[in-house]
């Protein structure tokens, strides 16, 4: 039989006290001799009697021992007595307890039974084992719902990972081919482009506290191409840059406003390719002051002020030199050289059309300040001034990106007077269409704009169709756009440079994009690019575009894995 440790010593414990009354008299300590031994013993009053009275020793001291002996004996028996009470309560314990713990006390894959609720047995009969029944056989329900649990386990412990110190990790990593053909004629020459790219970028983000948050982008691309942060496969061995693409602080002490300094994205930013390339970041600040709707007119249920300040450059000059490259900008010799910026006010406006409907209506006007000294940081006379100064490195070439109207060849001043450009756009989005089980989310989206600081070529419009998005693998998505961008409707050196190739700007684009999910981290994307260019240079009215109506069509292919981490 198998007992407890507490009831083993217990009964040790008692075995003990009963050999130390039964040896005790006849026991002495190290050194101590038999006298002495014996004088340390209690004496009974029959023998302090024989003690005191020397002549009645034999007769009273026979008495003494007998009272003595018998004292002892009573001191056996209730210690026996006591020994077989406790032998009697380890016999009624339940032999289970000695078998094995209690549920809870186990961790095991295999179903655990209570043993407190197996019958005790006797201790003298045999232990027999209780057979179990065959286990159930598993059901797909049940390996989908493990196969969730452990998928949750290693979401969990990837964010554990990520989260360094208080600081969250994330990024991407993407593998591009890129090929651009175009066949030469009298207007443009041949563009046959086929090259390798990577793009790596790294965010940091960091919650300062639940008002505060901090987040920085590193990533790569060349220093003087602020609209792509691909790298090309070329320089043979010499190391890429990695440099700062995002660094701001955001202040939000309530889910109704929000403010942003930094180097950022521009608010209004939605990767739709019309106003903005993906790729660019601006050094300012901006703004969101959210209004919630309860009444929910036309199925509005919220509104977002939104508004951007940014800074574009600092030439620090206060009397401008005849000579210098700022005069052939327009800027005035004698007189203060002053910033260019942009600002950038406007609204969202989202609501719901029932379960399954959304939609979102977006108004903003930019309006730059100077804007010629955009077009002078594109030439080779004007970056050393308004780029290298500001970096405190000397570039290899000037900004790219230049494609809108001059009034001269190649030169720095833009031929709309000024770009106040103002927009509107409108998204509508279905949720809830499958297809063989996957989701396929659907939605169209146009976008229109003018710019108000000219009175000729000044339009931009882009329809947009996409059906489908990818999480997984087999997932799939379907994009159709079609956009035409004018000479003088938008900033080419801000707006996207894979829509339209060579330039921003004077482009009519067909563009059709397929996306397949591999794994939930990783996507093969293919983008294909048709474009044409809208209008020829006219010397008359001071227009010249670097690439004219009359070239070839230019195709253009992007093959890429984009990898998410």
């Amino acid at each position: 039989m198998q007992i407890s440790a507490r009831c083993f010593r217990k009964a040790l414990l008692a075995i003990l006290s009963l050999c130390a009354v039964l040896l005790g008299p006849q026991l002495t300590t190290a050194g101590e001799t038999p006298e002495r031994a014996q004088a340390a013993q209690p004496k009974s009053p029959a023998e302090n009697r024989v003690e005191a009275h020397p002549s009645v020793a034999p007769a009273d001291a026979i008495k003494a021992l007998e009272a003595k002996v018998s004292e002892q004996q009573a001191q056996i028996q209730q210690l026996v007595g006591a020994i077989e009470q406790l032998k009697q309560r380890l016999d009624e314990l339940p032999q289970a307890q000695a078998l094995g713990p209690t549920q809870g006390q186990v961790a095991s894959l295999a179903p655990v039974i209570p043993s407190a609720a197996k019958a005790a047995e006797s201790s003298s009969a045999n232990l027999t084992a209780t057979p179990q029944p065959e286990p159930a056989p598993v059901t797909q329900a049940e390996v989908h719902q493990y196969t969730e649990k452990v998928e949750q386990l290693s979401k969990s412990l990837d964010e554990v990972m990520k989260n360094l110190g208080g600081i969250k990790l994330s990024g991407d990593f993407r593998f591009r081919g890129d090929a651009q053909l175009r066949s030469g004629n009298q207007i443009a020459g041949p563009l046959q482009n086929l090259r390798s790219r990577y793009r790596l970028r790294l965010n940091l983000d960091k919650e300062l506290d639940p008002r505060f948050q901090f987040h920085m982008q590193l990533s790569t691309g060349p220093l003087n191409n602020g609209i792509t942060n691909d790298q090309d496969f070329a320089g043979t061995v010499a190391k890429h840059p990695f440099s700062i693409a995002e660094a701001y602080i955001d202040y939000h002490p309530n889910s109704r406003f929000a403010v942003r300094g930094g180097r950022m994205e521009e608010v209004f930013a939605d990767g739709m390719r019309f106003l903005w390339d993906d790729d660019v970041r601006f050094n300012g600040f901006h703004q969101v002051v959210t209004i919630p709707f309860e009444s929910h007119l036309l199925g509005i249920k919220s509104l977002e002020l939104r508004a951007g300040e940014y800074i574009l450059s600092n030439p620090n000059v206060v009397i401008l030199s005849a000579t210098s490259p700022f005069v052939s900008a327009g800027f005035q010799p004698g007189l203060k050289v002053r910033d260019s910026n942009l600002f950038h006010p406007g609204f969202v406006a989202k609501g719901g059309l029932g379960t399954s409907w959304s939609h979102q209506l977006t108004g903003d006007i930019q309006v730059y300040r100077n804007p010629n000294e955009i077009q002078l940081a594109s030439l080779a006379t004007g970056f050393p001034v308004l780029v290298s100064n500001a970096i405190g490195l000397q570039l290899s070439g000037p900004m790219t990106g230049a494609g809108n109207a001059t009034t001269t060849p190649g030169g720095a001043i833009f031929s709309a007077r000024n770009f106040q450009i103002g927009r509107v756009a409108y998204r509508l989005e279905h949720k809830g269409w499958a297809f063989r089980g996957r989701e396929m989310p659907a939605w169209i989206d146009f976008q229109g704009s003018r710019n108000a600081g000219t009175s000729k070529l000044r339009d931009a419009f882009m329809a947009s169709a996409n059906l489908g998005g990818v999480k997984g693998f087999g997932d799939v998505r379907f994009l159709y756009q079609f956009a035409i961008k004018d000479g003088n409707a938008l900033i080419s050196q801000f707006t996207d440079d894979d829509l339209g190739t060579g330039s921003g700007v004077n482009i009519a684009v067909h563009a059709v994009r397929f996306d397949f999910g591999l794994t939930r981290f990783l996507q093969w994307q293919n983008l294909f690019f048709i474009q044409d260019e809208r209008r020829p240079s006219n010397p008359a009215e001071q227009f010249f575009v670097p690439l004219q109506r009359g070239a070839n069509t230019t195709f253009r292919y992007l093959g890429q894995l984009a990898f998410t981490f």
